[in-house]
């Protein structure tokens, strides 16, 4: 039996007895609100939970409110998802592979849009893009609208939670990212975790091509949200969780960031700070190769930076 299976058996059944219960429930809990308020703060990661902490929650029935998102958002159910990679198949950091139980969550259907975010600006929620107006082949890029319906870049990790704030949500953590673009192990059968809930790329095993996601080679820049849909949707229908721009995440970027979670654990929030100062960023992008786009991919970058690859998507609160 490989080693995530023998890591985390009794965590996943355990927990999935009580999910299966608890997801009916129209209450409402704080698991959710208590991440993003960490995450918020930079604070630690609020003590990664145990296997009690995680029962004693699904229990409760407060992590599983209505599958109900606001217009624009999808709905990714509350449970369990396989998050990371085997030794060979990905990069150390993504290792070592664990399970991961999740409160559930609405996250955008899309990439934040220049539309999205000149009227943030204008209602003066936002700022323009830390790194300019431009885009790798497009001077106007910001302004035109032309390119209203295409992602914003160059907007530095602080300005992206300000307009995740703005619109009355906040950057998803990395664990909730992957989670939508990898699925729960509640998408394929059975609904416990297994080798066939660890699908390479949000639309499953199959090799990158241009028609799935546009990364080096295909477009040269940025291109419409959604281009390439339905082919290269996610598993919960989202779009463009591979390529096109790469996303801010919360979390602070640390090799072993896993660690902390390699039994288990409930809506973590990752390490309360980076050895290198950088934040994560996930999806790969249109200037990245194939590698790059895999669901379990994990690049870091400058927060304070804003660079003409890197976007944003948000997540809110169901039912909300």
């Amino acid at each position: 039996m490989e080693p995530i299976r023998t890591a985390a058996i009794s965590f996943v059944l355990g927990w999935m007895l009580l999910w299966l219960a608890a997801c009916g429930s129209d209450s409402t809990g704080d698991a959710t609100d208590g991440a993003a308020e960490d995450a918020a703060s930079d604070g630690p990661a609020g003590d990664d939970a145990t296997v009690a902490d995680a029962d004693a929650d699904a229990d409760a029935g407060g992590s599983c409110p209505p599958d109900t998102c606001p217009s624009g958002m999808v709905y990714v159910p509350c449970g369990p998802f396989v998050m990371g990679t085997d030794p060979g198949e990905g990069g150390s950091d993504e290792q070592p592979k664990h399970t991961v139980a999740l409160s559930a969550y609405c996250i955008d259907l899309t990439e934040v849009t220049n539309a999205q975010w000149r009227a943030c600006v204008a209602a003066g929620g936002c700022t323009s893009p830390a790194g300019g107006t431009s885009s790798y082949t497009r001077s106007d890029y910001h302004t035109n609208a032309a390119y209203s319906e295409y992602p914003v870049v160059r907007v530095d990790w602080n300005q992206a939670v300000a307009y995740c704030a703005w619109a009355g949500k906040r950057l998803p953590t990395e664990a909730e990212w992957e989670k939508a673009a990898r699925g729960g192990c509640e998408v394929v059968a059975p609904a416990t975790c297994g080798a066939e809930d660890e699908p390479a790329y949000p639309w499953g095993d199959a090799a990158p091509t241009c028609a799935l996601a546009n990364y080096r080679d295909c477009v040269g820049d940025t291109d419409r949200v959604g281009a390439r849909s339905p082919a290269g949707d996610g598993p919960y229908g989202e779009r463009d969780m591979a390529g096109n721009a790469w996303e801010w995440v919360v979390d602070w970027y640390d090799v072993n960031g896993y660690d902390a979670c390699a039994s288990g654990c409930l809506d973590p929030v990752g390490p309360g700070s980076s050895p290198l100062g950088l934040r994560v960023v996930r999806g790969g992008g249109w200037y990245s190769i194939t590698n790059h786009q895999r669901a379990a991919y994990r690049y870091r970058l400058d927060p304070s930076s804003g660079y003409g690859i890197v976007g944003l998507r948000c997540v809110g609160t169901p039912g909300a």
